[in-house]
């Protein structure tokens, strides 16, 4: 995977960058595209804005992006989320705990509750004014103190009090896909603007392009523009994603090309489509280890903070700091009926602070250091900031407060290294804390993840 350190991140960076009609706007000034997404029926007060690193989201009148809490009903953790219809973020403060973190019991005292918020305060509803209509997927709920809301495909809809800037989606950190954590909230937006054959993954490097099964789509160095030279003894590889016949020739940065007669192939800005023969981790890199083959992103996510690097690990590609240290996230979800986020410097800093240094601040700052930004060091996205910490509480401080320190943040959450880790690309923090840090712990920065993907059945499931 080495290869991929030098030439695939710059790849993703400048390959395929997308046209658009949505923008984030970076920290630089400059107006990022954002793929094109399919327009629809929204009430009024609705936008839509483009994100850095999640697409287009669908935002309220000021830029507060939405979200919903959409419930996976039970399982041996117990109840997570809503479920359609039916809004149970309310105004009660949690004092205790659900049960829903094995094998902690309900019933015991929740950290800080003199500044606990209630579950609509950190995720205000979004209420539905008087006399407003459905609109489309959007329709009205009524929550159980008699107001109405507006709720999405189903679920009611929230804001994040995290949430400061248009374009920047701080009520979340890491999504992940898997383990056993709580139902995360998670933002809405529009489909994006790709034939039914296709969807669109955010993924570290940016938002992916692949089949609507899932799979990768790859383009070709060696093609021109809507021409494939891909051969017979190419096609034992790469198989080109053909395109029905009645699909259209001209959409956006979409066309067709015919290979043969009545044989048409998909192409995405010039370029022919094809998916990796025989793949089945979806989502994957893989066909971009083949010289010149590559992933197609419709966004690539911003450049890493200068200094940073990348680096080979037993279990992919990891983000490092300037001296090849692994970065680490850290993610958390209480254990009450609300599931507030745990992972925020504004939240209650006793859950990381157990996994870091079973509740002493000063061997965390050993165990899982921050990231520190020198004097000179700057950020040109909205995904990485610079901000400063108190050490001793783990909260966001003032410039120039006693002690405070400048630290790089993603999404608005600290980054961090490991004291085990000793050699480039080295991962023992990974998957450090309760639940393999599912609940509450620390995870290394794949760029590239091998273990803990998904995989698919492909039988009969790899058409073009």
């Amino acid at each position: 995977m080495a290869q991929f350190n030098a030439i695939h991140i710059a790849v993703a960076a400048a390959v395929l960058v997308a046209g658009s009609s949505a923008y984030a706007q970076s920290r630089g000034g400059a107006r990022i595209p954002v793929e094109a997404f399919i327009d629809e029926p929204t009430p009024p007060a609705i936008q839509v804005l483009g994100t850095e690193v999640d697409g287009p989201v669908f935002a309220d009148a000021a830029g507060h992006t939405l979200y919903i809490w959409q419930g996976r009903g039970q399982n041996n953790l117990g109840y997570r989320g809503e479920q359609e219809g039916k809004p149970t973020c309310g105004d009660t403060v949690q004092r205790t705990t659900a049960g829903f973190h094995e094998p902690w019991p309900a019933g015991l005292v929740l950290p800080e509750l003199d500044t606990r918020p209630s579950c609509a305060a950190a995720w205000p509803p979004l209420l539905a004014d008087d006399g407003a209509k459905p609109a489309g997927k959007w329709s009205i709920v009524e929550r159980k103190d008699g107001k109405k809301q507006w709720a999405y495909d189903g679920y009611a809809v929230y804001r994040s009090a995290l949430d400061h800037q248009p374009g920047l989606p701080t009520g979340i950190g890491i999504l992940r896909a898997g383990g056993s954590a709580g139902a995360q909230r998670k933002p809405i937006g529009p489909r994006p603007d790709v034939p039914a054959q296709f969807t669109v993954v955010t993924m570290p490097l940016g938002r992916l392009l692949t089949t609507v099964d899932g799979f990768s789509v790859y383009s070709w160095d060696r093609d021109g523009n809507n021409k494939s030279n891909c051969d017979e003894r190419c096609q034992e590889t790469f198989a080109p994603m053909l395109a029905h016949a009645s699909a259209p020739k001209v959409h956006g940065d979409w066309g067709v090309i015919e290979r043969s007669p009545g044989v048409y192939q998909w192409t995405y800005r010039k370029k022919p489509l094809y998916t990796l023969v025989g793949e089945e981790q979806l989502s994957s890199l893989h066909g971009s280890d083949i010289a010149g083959w590559h992933n197609v992103f419709t966004q690539p996510a911003p450049a890493f903070p200068k200094g940073f690097q990348v680096q080979d690990a037993p279990g992919g590609i990891v983000l490092a700091d300037s001296q090849a240290r692994t970065i680490y996230t850290y993610s958390c979800t209480d254990d009450s009926l609300d599931q507030l986020s745990c992972d925020h410097p504004s939240d209650p800093q006793s859950y990381r602070l157990a996994m870091c240094g079973g509740g002493d601040a000063a061997r965390c700052l050993t165990t899982f250091s921050y990231v520190l930004a020198d004097e000179k060091a700057a950020s040109n996205s909205l995904i990485w900031s610079i901000k400063y910490v108190d050490p001793q509480t783990g909260k966001f401080a003032d410039k120039g407060a006693p002690g405070a320190l400048r630290v790089w943040t993603y999404r608005d959450r600290p980054v961090y290294t490991f004291f085990r880790d000793r050699a480039p690309g080295d991962t023992y923090g990974d998957s450090w804390g309760e639940n393999n840090g599912w609940m509450n712990g620390y995870h290394a920065f794949f760029v590239r993840e091998e273990f803990r993907k998904q995989y698919a059945d492909t039988r009969g499931r790899r058409g073009g």
